[in-house]
């Protein structure tokens, strides 16, 4: 038996009968119950969800902390292995499941393989197994795609190992882990419903893997995955993200409000409800609110959102850029609308006071109210977090739901492919379009060629920030040794007698980087278990 779902149901007492191991166990249900039982496989399925999907509204669970978006002293900074260049094989085992992903997704894959030979004779009706097993393929392609773009080419196993099983195996290519994933994706697309709802919110969709196979196909058509730029992997990129555009999304008019209810930009998600909720407004809330200050934004972040006149604040040189208007002195005045919508910074308005992270403010870490949870950075975040929720003492908790594909990274995905194919009109329509969403209504990007790329990237930086694509995003473009070689910046604020502040930059985490951190090292206990069939990723000893 594979596995068994167990209920205690009283105690069994055995006769001296020698027939006695012939009957039916009473206190437990059997593999053959448990598989011709279309609620208790709709049960099975529910728990392999919650194990295949991240969790991202928990503390730690934040990959920003592996970038220049977010910085914690709490927990988070098993991250900093990899933001210090400090990564073995040995210590990756400290990244938590949600970054070293090796061990968790192969137990969860192991449950859907399970699944998938339970179905063989599963004598349930065919149109239930039929859309559970789209659905277990959703989970399988979804595991799949987050192995490979944290550690290249992995084994595809599409079968069960048992007890005595050989466990050697060997890595698959990078593309033919692509293949496997679309090939499990397409076996999906028109069997579930273009989109859930109701009871069925949640729940894999059509449009779900529409939109992980978009986001699958740009990473592989990328240069890190594409080196000799085969314009054929960008055209099904393309085709990919095309084909979720002006179909069933549109762009919420309130950047905010995107990330704290369910709405028509959300493709795909993982939701929440008060028997089943989050406590980021508990880790990452103000201290002067009695929050604990964790995944704080970082310096490096709030300086790379542009003015609200569509120039970059700063040269490359790190001077102020001239024909910005930023003023030193008011950094946050006139800036990209969604910098408000994401960062708390000194002086912004939350559950009616100002955030005071100037020296001896109400939230920094001279601050009356539990100082030692005060932001290091200066900042704390705010997407994703209700105002009226308070980070202790409400019988209320956060329900916001955790939003793995949405609409503005499509249309980003098609701009991307588009430049890639030499359609730079069509990439600035579809780059501007996400620009000038209600509310944002930053300016035209107007540039060509590099600059434009530049512009493209840059605008997933800040449109999909603390959504988990900027760590993978600079690997794939191959620019992390340009980026990620800033040190982790901070501000410290000081109030003057006259009311003004003052505002310097500090050192957080001095940053070193290695190209053999493009890709997490496989955990050594894994390489020696798989007796030899397992190669390390180059430059890990």
């Amino acid at each position: 038996m594979k596995k068994l779902i167990i209920i205690l149901i009283g105690v069994t007492f055995l006769s001296a009968c020698s027939d006695v191991l012939d009957i039916t166990p009473q206190d437990r249900i059997s593999d053959q119950d448990v598989w011709n039982d279309a609620s208790l496989i709709r049960l099975y399925l529910n728990g392999t969800y919650a194990a295949a999907f991240p969790q991202g509204l928990y503390r730690n669970t934040q990959i920003g902390h592996a970038t220049d978006e977010l910085h914690s002293i709490k927990g988070s900074v098993y991250y900093y292995l990899i933001t210090r260049g400090e990564l073995t094989p040995d210590n990756v085992t400290t990244l938590n499941d949600y970054m070293n992903n090796w061990k968790p997704a192969y137990e969860t894959i192991r449950d859907v393989n399970i699944f998938f030979e339970e179905m063989e004779t599963s004598q349930i009706d065919d149109d239930a197994k039929t859309q559970m097993s789209a659905e277990m393929k959703f989970i399988r392609a979804f595991l799949y795609a987050q192995l490979i773009w944290r550690y290249g080419g992995v084994p595809i196993i599409d079968y069960v190992f048992e007890l005595n099983d050989e466990y050697s195996v060997e890595r698959n290519t990078y593309d033919e882990c692509v293949s496997f994933i679309i090939s499990e994706l397409d076996g999906i697309i028109g069997v579930l419903p273009d989109i859930q709802t109701g009871g069925n919110l949640g729940l894999a969709s059509s449009d779900a893997a529409r939109a992980l196979k978009s986001r699958v196909l740009l990473y592989a058509a990328s240069p890190l995955n594409n080196p000799s730029n085969d314009m054929t992997k960008w055209q099904a990129a393309a085709d990919a993200a095309e084909a979720l555009i002006n179909t069933n999304y549109s762009l919420l008019d309130n950047y905010q409000a995107i990330f704290l209810e369910d709405n028509e930009e959300i493709i795909f998600a993982r939701y929440f409800s008060q028997a089943n909720s989050y406590e980021l407004h508990f880790q990452v809330g103000r201290n002067g609110d009695n929050g604990w200050g964790s995944d704080s934004p970082t310096q490096n972040l709030v300086n790379d959102f542009e003015m609200d006149n569509g120039e970059y604040p700063f040269l490359e040189d790190g001077s102020v850029n001239p024909d910005s208007g930023y003023d030193p002195n008011n950094p946050y005045e006139n800036r990209d609308p969604r910098l408000y919508a994401t960062i708390l910074h000194d002086g912004a308005m939350w559950m009616g006071r100002e955030t005071e992270t100037f020296m001896g403010g109400m939230d920094s870490g001279q601050g009356p109210i539990a100082a030692w949870n005060a932001s290091q950075s200066g900042y704390y975040t705010k997407k994703f977090v209700p105002e009226d929720i308070p980070p202790t003492g409400s019988t209320v908790l956060p329900t916001s739901p955790w939003i793995m594909f949405r609409y503005g990274e499509i249309l980003l995905n098609y701009a991307e492919a588009k430049f890639m194919l030499g359609d730079e009109a069509t990439a600035r329509d579809y780059i501007n379009m996400v620009r000038s969403r209600t509310g944002v209504e930053m300016p035209d990007v107007t540039e060509s060629g590099e600059e434009l790329l530049e512009r493209i990237q840059h605008e997933r930086r800040i449109e999909l920030v603390f959504e988990g694509h900027r760590y993978f995003d600079v690997r794939r473009w191959e620019i992390a040794d340009e980026t990620e070689t800033n040190n982790i910046m901070g501000v410290t604020i000081e109030k003057l007698g006259d009311d003004t502040k003052t505002y310097a930059s500090k050192l957080l985490i001095e940053r070193s980087w290695d190209d053999r951190l493009i890709l997490l090292p496989i955990p050594r206990a894994e390489v020696d278990r798989s007796q030899g069939g397992l190669v390390q990723n180059p430059g890990y000893n």
